[in-house]
């Protein structure tokens, strides 16, 4: 009879203990910074229902993302692997409905769906956006997976910052989009599976 007591108790606990843990892309305080900033600049235009001060916030978004360059110990989920080991591109959830996307060919990010940001960009072959560990871990991993990864925002290896403002599209209704579920580029040093779950 007490064994039982303490099974659902402890199961009780389990259970409201991972109600009220800290979504894991708040536990970074460099992280929870930039998605706040993110939220601070989107909702205020994005209720205004004026496409001018959502092209402004869209704007701001992505000089927010500018400003952070390198980062390290971000926590992110896996959610899309394309291509193969050589040429691949990936796609990482680093908070609500906010993505990091990288790339190690031309052809595949045209043919996904931040291509208006390449529209205008050359088709040579860039520098490698995810390094050769970054790589080889990714072979260990699974989709949906939580992670912790470093890298550089805005920067396919030492290319410089990309014309991120090509993300942004000329519409308000893209600006609008952008807004809601934002995606930037990003230079992937290191990633690994998430320690805390």
């Amino acid at each position: 009879m007490p064994a039982r007591r303490v099974v659902i108790l402890g199961g009780a606990g389990l259970l409201l203990g991972g109600c009220f843990d800290r979504p894991c892309h708040e536990r970074n305080p460099e992280q929870k910074a930039f998605l706040d900033g993110l939220a601070a600049l989107a909702k205020p235009a994005l209720a205004s229902n004026n496409p001018l001060q959502v092209e402004e916030a869209a704007k701001q978004s992505v000089a927010l993302a500018s400003r952070v360059g390198a980062f390290a110990d971000w926590c992110g989920t896996l959610t899309k692997i394309e291509g193969n080991a050589k040429d691949v591109a990936l796609t990482l959830d680093i908070g609500r409905q906010v993505s990091l996307y990288a790339f190690n060919d031309w052809a595949l990010a045209f043919a996904g769906t931040v291509a208006d940001l390449f529209s205008t960009r050359s088709r040579a072959a860039p520098p490698p956006g995810l390094s050769e560990g970054a790589i080889a871990a990714l072979k260990t991993l699974r989709l949906g997976e939580r992670v912790t990864l470093s890298g550089r925002m805005g920067e396919i290896a030492g290319s410089g910052v990309l014309d991120l403002s090509r993300l942004l599209g000329k519409s308000a209704a893209e600006h609008r989009q952008f807004l809601q579920t934002p995606r930037f580029v990003a230079r992937i040093e290191a990633i690994q599976p998430s320690k805390q779950k």
